[in-house]
């Protein structure tokens, strides 16, 4: 029986993020097939190269046929790091699939699979890139102006950075991370960053 590594990842563990959303959709498309499956799962940032859910299904790949995820930025938004897992799974003879974009490479060369795994990851680099960029330049605006940057003034009285918490996160730092360098809670991490995000995008 042909029997596929089902690969799902969320950025955090806060109650916001659940993996079992993606695996529920993944199981369901192997059993319309017939395969079986074994389930990899990280709580990381995409661009965290050193995913331990990532290294293990790579790892199990000699017995596994495939490798399936929801989406590919599920599977990574490095295009360099993206390609070469997939041209490792190539050249072990087995496939991989995004199911909700129809992309599926096969373990023979194809051209247009090509083309569309380089657009795709591209694509999703580029708008992580355009992300932290915009972040940058408004912080840089607000300062400029002498406004105020996050959520209310409460946060300052519980003496929390914001500033500090956006550069960890600009600087690569996942939520938990973040969360255990600055000392404070993931969610409330998580809402920060969600509010920034918004403010900035809104004077922008």
């Amino acid at each position: 029986m042909m029997i596929v590594g089902l690969y799902a990842r969320v950025s955090t563990k806060d109650k916001e993020q659940n993996p079992e959303n993606q695996l529920i959709r993944l199981r369901a498309y192997c059993k319309a097939r017939g395969w079986d499956f074994k389930e990899y799962i990280d709580y990381a940032s995409g661009a965290k190269k050193d995913r331990p859910g990532l290294k293990a299904v790579m790892d199990d790949l000699p017995q596994l046929d495939g490798i399936l995820v929801l989406r590919l930025d599920r599977f990574g938004r490095s295009l360099q790091n993206l390609l070469e897992n997939l041209n490792q799974i190539r050249t072990q003879g087995k496939f991989f699939e995004a199911i909700d974009q129809g992309l599926k490479i096969s373990e023979k060369k194809d051209p247009m699979n090509d083309f569309m795994l380089a657009i795709l990851g591209a694509a999703a680099e580029f708008k992580r890139e355009l992300i932290s960029e915009r972040v940058r330049d408004g912080m840089a605006r607000a300062r400029n102006e002498n406004k105020k940057i996050g959520r209310p003034e409460i946060l300052e009285k519980r003496g929390i950075d914001v500033t500090r918490i956006i550069e960890l996160r600009e600087s690569g730092k996942s939520i938990r991370e973040i969360s255990q360098l600055v000392g404070i809670k993931r969610s409330t991490v998580h809402g920060i960053l969600k509010s920034v995000s918004e403010k900035l995008t809104t004077q922008n």
